[in-house]
């Protein structure tokens, strides 16, 4: 570490290390405050934030009850003397406490399990309608405790989430950074949509994800919606949704992250909010660099091998209007990042721009809700030839990318006695340019030819609906479908123009009584190739993946069902899933030889994928909760046709059994400390399933300590992979590494 990262470290250590009476202190009323005879206290969650606006329902000593909320500051004054107090807030469970005597109250709340938890991304609505789907949330209170010092591996604990490689987004080239849900991989592409507030976080013209688009103290919570959910999202979510939910400036408030540590990793992030008179305004800014880390192994590491380090700033305002049943929300956001890709020559730079509107208000008894956004986006990157022994290394080509592109949706949802309709339209259009140089050694000298030209425009219409029936206090319906028109035009005359329509049906069921929940679903959904699939090559270590003009959408045909119960202090759920996904794009091997091989992007026959996720969270005490998930896939491609070489193999990139566990004991007003360990099984990097591009099975092991220093601030230490284990991510066929142990020492503000 660095002289600044250990003077922090040693006052932070300080301050966790102090006496108890110093974070008790901040609830103690004063003496004269005592004297008044009356019961107040304090609100927290687990991760020691304070709780604005929580209900407080007071029981008196004379039997009766009162309801107050708390303050600003999570403060409250029941004004009287109380035998019990009972807080709510949404999104947490319930806590009753007892009191006795004058002393200050302190209550922790914790967020609901998934048993109780109904989320907005199931329904793509601003009401949380009960829905027949398995979805996963994780507020922001969780992901302070834990270790992760990026979104992505944060959400590495939720079930079945896995990406194109298993590095960290802090040193993994963007492009690798395609969501996988339910075991249906086979290329680079995200087969699962991820939004932020509604709009799209996966790149137009690849739908690889910038994790770090949405700085972390604007976080509210994440929800992660699993199955494909094509009729009201369409193309992107075959294996389901991602969304991140930011905090809304309903009242004053500001929150704040700084931290610093191992490989000269320095963090701010920040975030405020103000709303009077119907008009409100917020901002969000966060800014990181890091020295990052070796990605290749040890072992074969030679002098071209640098640190894959990455800096980026990221940040939006928004500014909105709330009138009667009306509101309207305009934001511009802008992200830049600048990242080493582990090697002096191979780099990548992206600036991204966007403005959007958000609107809605009651029309004709229901909720209207109308959405837009326009983005530009600059992106580069280049390629290299690394010689035997890794001794030196030119540059073989690079790529620009010019991207534009526009979204419009529009929803309507209205309850008609036991049936809530959804009703909504979608109109989505990008625009790229990819010029691409290709450098030659003539005469010793590098010489760059071209630009080639590539790209296209894609368009995509589409309508949908979706009824909700409640067909009895236990038994709800769920039946939708979505009609799509894709459209892409290329660039170079020579390419073929592209035309489909296509219908994604999805129906499903759920029944609830008392501790036991039963779901089933089936879905139809489709997803069309990528502007990046059809039109851009890529390089990673000696293999070349070609582009293809003439690949065609995709199908997948899937059913799931779960059960889902409680008891004591336990939500248990247990949900088996069926996937076929017909005419699957996947990176094909042509030729492979020790010195090169050659892939191209093809519609394989079929990926069939099946599997079981089982999840438990439980809370033993007050303080003390566990949780663990473990998921059980066999994917494999199917068919005999279009990939006869493929039959049988494991699908790249899914492992057999994946899983985790964590365990947080939360008393703030001493200290919360979470642990989590995160596993995976061995998994493949090439579709040929060849021994010597097989990953090994791993363990991560990290810790979150963290604790409050005076009211609103919280100091912590996380550290990352304790073992400091040298795990797999890729091979190409050289071996890469994951991140290596880290300690990151820092501080939470907030002012709610």
């Amino acid at each position: 570490m660095s002289r600044q990262v250990s003077f922090v470290f040693a006052g932070i250590v300080s301050a966790l290390l102090a006496l108890p009476e110093a974070a008790v202190s901040q609830t103690s009323p004063p003496p004269t405050a005592q004297a008044a005879a009356a019961t107040r206290g304090s609100v927290v969650d687990i991760s020691g934030a304070v709780i604005p606006d929580a209900q407080v329902v007071v029981r008196t000593r004379d039997g009766k009850s009162l309801t107050i909320r708390t303050d600003g500051g999570g403060q409250f004054d029941a004004g009287t003397l109380a035998t019990q107090v009972r807080v709510t807030s949404e999104g947490f469970e319930p806590a009753d406490v007892s009191v006795s005597g004058s002393g200050p109250v302190y209550v922790i709340l914790r967020p609901l399990n998934f048993a109780d938890s109904v989320v907005v991304t199931a329904t793509r609505g601003a009401q949380r309608l009960p829905s027949a789907a398995s979805a996963t949330v994780i507020t922001s209170a969780e992901l302070n405790n834990l270790a992760a010092g990026a979104l992505d591996d944060a959400l590495r604990s939720t079930p079945g989430f896995t990406l194109f490689r298993r590095s960290s987004s802090r040193v993994a080239n963007p492009t690798t950074q395609g969501v996988t849900l339910r075991g249906v991989s086979g290329s680079g592409a995200s087969r699962t949509l991820v939004l932020a507030d509604g709009v799209p976080l996966n790149d137009p013209f690849g739908s690889w994800v910038y994790w770090n688009r949405v700085p972390q103290a604007a976080v509210d919570r994440v929800e992660v919606v699993r199955g494909a959910t094509g009729d009201l999202y369409g193309a992107g979510a075959l294996g389901g949704v991602v969304q991140v939910l930011t905090v809304q400036p309903t009242r004053t408030r500001a929150r704040a992250t700084f931290d610093g540590g191992s490989h000269d990793t320095f963090r701010g992030s920040l975030f405020g909010a103000a709303e009077r008179e119907g008009w409100s305004a917020a901002g969000a800014y966060e800014g990181v660099r890091t020295d990052g880390a070796f990605i290749v192994g040890s072992e074969v590491r030679g002098v071209v091998d640098t640190k894959a380090d990455s800096d980026y700033q990221t940040g939006f305002v928004t500014v909105g209007r709330r009138r009667d049943n009306w509101h309207a929300t305009l934001r511009g956001a802008g992200y830049t990042e600048a990242r080493g890709n582990g090697t002096r020559v191979q780099v990548n730079t992206t600036d991204w721009r966007q403005l959007s509107l958000e609107a809605g208000g009651l029309v004709g008894g229901g909720v209207l809700q109308v959405q837009t956004a326009a983005s530009n986006q600059d992106y580069y990157q280049t390629f290299s030839f690394v010689s035997a022994g890794r001794a030196a290394e030119r540059l073989t080509f690079a790529q620009t990318i010019d991207t534009s592109h526009a979204m419009a949706n529009g929803q309507w949802t209205r309850p008609l006695g036991r049936v809530t309709m959804i009703v909504g339209a979608d109109y989505r259009r990008t625009e790229s340019a990819q010029d691409e140089l290709r450098y030659a050694l003539v005469s010793g000298v590098n010489t760059a030819n071209g630009p080639f030209a590539s790209g296209g425009t894609e368009t995509v219409g589409a309508v949908y609906a979706r009824a909700n029936v409640a067909a009895t206090g236990a038994l709800t319906f769920e039946v939708g479908a979505r009609a799509d028109r894709w459209n892409s035009e290329p660039l170079n005359p020579a390419d073929p123009t592209k035309q489909v329509n296509f219908v994604s049906p999805r129906g499903a069921v759920a029944w609830r009584r008392g501790r036991y929940q039963m779901q089933a679903s089936a879905y139809y959904a489709n997803r069309t190739p990528s502007l990046n699939e059809l039109h851009r090559r890529f390089a990673a270590g000696t293999a070349i993946t070609n582009a293809n003009p003439q690949l065609e959408p995709e199908t997948l045909t899937g059913v799931e069902g779960g059960v889902l119960t409680q008891f004591w202090r336990a939500s248990f759920r247990a949900t088996a899933f069926f996937n076929d996904l017909d005419g699957a794009i996947a990176n094909v091997t042509l030729t492979q030889t020790p010195t090169q091989t050659i892939r191209q992007r093809q519609n394989s026959d079929s990926i069939r994928a099946k599997g079981v996720e089982f999840e438990l969270d439980t809370r033993l005490t007050q303080t003390l909760s566990v949780n663990g998930q473990v998921v059980f896939t066999s994917s494999h491609f199917r068919g005999s046709v279009a990939t006869p070489a493929l039959t049988g193999k494991t699908v790249p990139q899914v492992p057999a059994v994946q899983g985790g566990f964590g365990v947080t004991w939360a008393e703030p007003r001493w200290f919360t400390v979470a642990t989590q360990v995160r596993m995976s099984g061995e998994q493949f990097d090439d579709d040929l399933n060849t021994a010597s591009f097989k990953l090994g099975s791993y363990a991560v092991w990290d810790a979150n300590l963290s604790r409050a220093i005076v009211r609103g601030l919280n100091a912590f230490i996380a550290v990352e992979n304790i073992t400091d284990e040298e795990y797999d991510t890729a091979r190409t066929p050289l071996r890469q590494v994951g991140w290596p142990r880290t300690v990151r020492v820092g501080a939470r503000v907030s002012w709610q």
